[in-house]
């Protein structure tokens, strides 16, 4: 009896200490809120892969913190804004969260957002407008197409004729497999703009969706003609992600938290010792010039743990590689806890590090960045399964 009463003590005590040990590794969490700055009403949370587990529920504890103290209200995750939009209304209104994961990158849809989904919704039941939205001008699966057709319903300066020519399009557009590499992209784009412009000379947005929408129309327009420039065309993403971002500040004047690849958050891309980098990830750049120190941008790597192997990314993991001996992360591979840098504790100005992915690179740490984050054991997040897509995208008249 003795004996019983001895184990059920031991699993008692263990179930605490991992409890605490939990609570303690997001109190980083309360130093980042402590120390953001009072005018900030832009926060970047950037992961290195978009397949963490642990930096992922990092980041959402630290989403429920800043809604919770610093009244932040739009939560903006690295996915088609118009596609988040959609999928998020739907959730309101009946909680089913594969509206959203439908609507996602599958890179993204990670078990670990459930918790986000849920906070979310139980914040708008209880009264507070919290939203959830893409930022990405990408128009992503077949879905988009079919909310699409929901809007062209309210359309008059398109036949119906010409409504099933754009969707037929857009499905075009929208479907990257091997039939595209024989389709004339050209006309497709072409086809694309011009409906577009149609649409934009003849309408007015009356409600919320009507303006995302509207955006979106011109989003279209943008990336497809700015493509043509011969300017850097992988750089108009960003440049569109950029707009996005202005929209949604104009439009609801509130606080927005950014949930994305580090590639697009960083505060100066030529910072980073990388050609790439600098001339085509520069939503980051364009955010800093127009909102100066209102934006701010926090970074996430790992000292130790493991990765998705991607060449099965569903159940299999792999060590990380060893740490750079110049690397931030190798200065502080010895720590228990997740630990907060910025330049007051961080003195140097050069070094290396992988916040961007497995490789490191070499950077002006506090050009790039506000703050960065360094966690210790991190592990990576499994990818849900895909989703089935809607096939009718054919227009009805109502």
């Amino acid at each position: 009896m003795n004996y019983k009463k001895h184990l059920l003590l031991s699993f008692f005590i263990l179930v605490t200490n991992l409890i605490t040990a939990q609570e303690n590794n997001f109190k980083v969490n309360d130093l980042i809120v402590d120390q953001l700055p009072k005018n900030v009403s832009i926060v970047g949370l950037g992961d290195p892969t978009h397949q963490e587990s642990t930096i992922t529920k990092y980041r959402i504890d630290l989403i429920k913190k800043l809604i919770e103290e610093k009244q932040f209200k739009i939560i903006a995750i690295e996915g088609s804004m118009y596609g988040l939009y959609n999928g998020f209304q739907k959730f309101m209104n009946d909680k089913n969260r594969t509206h959203i994961e439908n609507a996602m990158y599958d890179q993204l849809n990670l078990p670990e957002m459930d918790e986000l989904y849920e906070y979310v919704y139980n914040k708008n039941q209880k009264g507070d407008s919290i939203m959830i939205v893409g930022f990405d001008p990408n128009f992503y699966k077949e879905l988009f197409v079919e909310d699409i057709k929901e809007d062209l319903k309210k359309v008059d300066a398109l036949t119906d004729e010409e409504k099933q020519d754009f969707l037929a399009q857009l499905t075009k557009g929208s479907i990257t497999n091997l039939k595209a590499l024989f389709r004339n992209n050209k006309k497709v784009n072409a086809k694309i703009v011009h409906y577009s412009k149609k649409i934009l000379s003849d309408f007015t947005p009356k409600t919320e969706s009507d303006y995302f929408f509207k955006q979106t129309l011109e989003s279209f327009v943008f990336r497809i003609t700015s493509e043509n420039d011969g300017k850097n065309p992988i750089s108009h993403r960003d440049i569109g992600m950029a707009r996005n971002i202005a929209f949604l500040k104009e439009k609801y004047n509130s606080n927005i938290i950014l949930f994305a690849s580090s590639t697009h958050l960083l505060k100066e891309s030529k910072g980073v010792n990388d050609e790439f980098r600098q001339n085509n990830r520069i939503c980051g750049d364009i955010l800093n010039d127009t909102y100066k120190d209102d934006y701010y941008y926090i970074a996430y790597s790992a000292i130790s743990g493991q990765k998705l192997n991607p060449l099965n990314p569903f159940n299999n993991f792999k060590v990380l590689p060893e740490l750079d001996p110049n690397s931030v992360e190798y200065e502080y591979q010895n720590i228990d806890k997740p630990v907060f840098l910025n330049k007051s504790n961080f003195k140097k100005d050069s070094t290396f590090s992988r916040f961007m992915g497995y490789q490191f690179v070499e950077l002006n740490i506090w050009k790039v960045m506000d703050g960065l984050v360094l966690i210790d054991n991190v592990s990576p997040s499994k990818w849900k399964k895909k989703l089935d897509e809607p096939k009718n995208l054919a227009i009805t008249k109502d």
